[in-house]
């Protein structure tokens, strides 16, 4: 009897106990880099939305090494509001590392990624989360008018990026119009799994395609930003991502086939093959000598012979050095690509 007493006790726990904690809870996370005077109205809009959302919901707010007042004015409202999660990096270290350390320390069943310079209606974050419930683990979006006629800086950044997404295309098998978008939802699987570097922030939902093929897109609006300007957006950015391709391939490539490129064998078997090669062309240069008496000290194929023999050594070192880097890699532990230099509320 005493047990089925404490059973009806437990069943009607009131509003605000533990009886809530099945509700998914959604983790928002927002690079900031001098955004001083969008943290109030970023904050205003998003709380607006999120307070009415049948989730619970916790915004973690990075402040990118800021040289402004973003960091006072994120203190301001970490202080009355719990659910404002502050890190802030010791300098500027990217906004791939931003997300990175949002995502090592997000909570949430869903992970979802935010501007800090509002671009796009938090109303948007509603229909990511939406996409989630119905299976996917993986939800893009793509800015709808984000480049619009008559800029100047239009055609110089939409070619390189329409180049890009067709490369990401080609290497990943994920057809995305908008990868540089930055409202984007994961399942906390999917950003646990996530270990990005460099630029490759931009490549979050076409590399999630290593771990899931659950992926989808959807649409939504673009607003241009009110205060500033893009701290992380610029032509020579667009740029530098293109050698982040590179990366992606590799890491692709590592993933769906582990051995076929470990560095022992990518260097080793290149290496094998010059210095074969060129072992062949010395040998060919020392019959001519010996038996047929032919002077081969002006010869370009001697130069080739030693040059190949040489490069074919050293890239059988590179690989076998490659090999103890990665085991390095992956033995040693725990390192982060970014540095704490304060925690609110987490």
């Amino acid at each position: 009897m005493k047990n089925n007493e404490q059973e009806k006790i437990t069943n009607t726990a009131p509003k605000g106990t533990h009886m809530h904690s099945h509700k998914k809870l959604v983790s928002i996370v927002i690079p900031c880099y001098n955004e001083e005077k969008n943290i109030p109205i970023l904050y205003e809009e998003l709380t607006k939305v999120l307070s009415k959302a049948p989730f619970d919901y916790e915004i973690i707010a990075v402040d990118d090494g800021s040289k402004d007042g973003t960091w006072t004015e994120l203190l301001k409202l970490a202080e009355k509001d719990r659910n404002m999660k502050l890190l802030q990096h010791g300098r500027n270290m990217g906004m791939t590392q931003g997300y990175q350390n949002g995502f090592d320390h997000a909570k949430g069943d869903y992970v979802l990624t935010y501007s800090s310079d509002i671009e796009i209606d938090p109303e948007e974050i509603l229909n990511v989360v939406n996409k989630l419930d119905e299976g996917f683990d993986v939800v893009n979006t793509h800015r709808v008018g984000r480049w619009k006629t008559g800029k100047a800086t239009s055609i110089l950044r939409t070619l390189p990026s329409a180049f890009a997404n067709e490369m990401i295309v080609k290497i990943t098998g994920v057809r995305l119009k908008d990868n540089g978008s930055g409202l984007k939802g994961f399942r906390q699987f999917v950003v646990k799994n996530l270990r990005m570097y460099g630029e490759m922030h931009r490549y979050f939902a076409a590399y999630s395609s290593l771990f899931t093929n659950k992926i989808t897109e959807i649409e939504v609006g673009y607003k241009d930003r009110i205060y500033g300007t893009s701290s992380y957006g610029s032509i020579t950015r667009t740029f530098k991502v293109f050698f982040d391709l590179f990366t992606l391939k590799f890491l692709v490539d590592m993933s769906k086939k582990p051995y076929t490129l470990m560095p022992g064998r990518l260097f080793g078997s290149t290496g094998v093959g010059l210095f074969g090669l060129g072992s062949l062309m010395a040998l060919f240069l020392v019959v001519e000598k010996f038996v047929f008496g032919e002077n081969i000290g002006d010869r370009p194929l001697l130069i080739f012979s030693v040059m190949f023999i040489i490069l074919g050594f050293q890239l059988v070192m590179f690989g076998f050095l490659g090999e103890l880097l990665m085991r390095i890699y992956f033995d040693v532990g725990d390192r982060k690509v970014y540095t704490i230099k304060q925690v609110v509320n987490l």
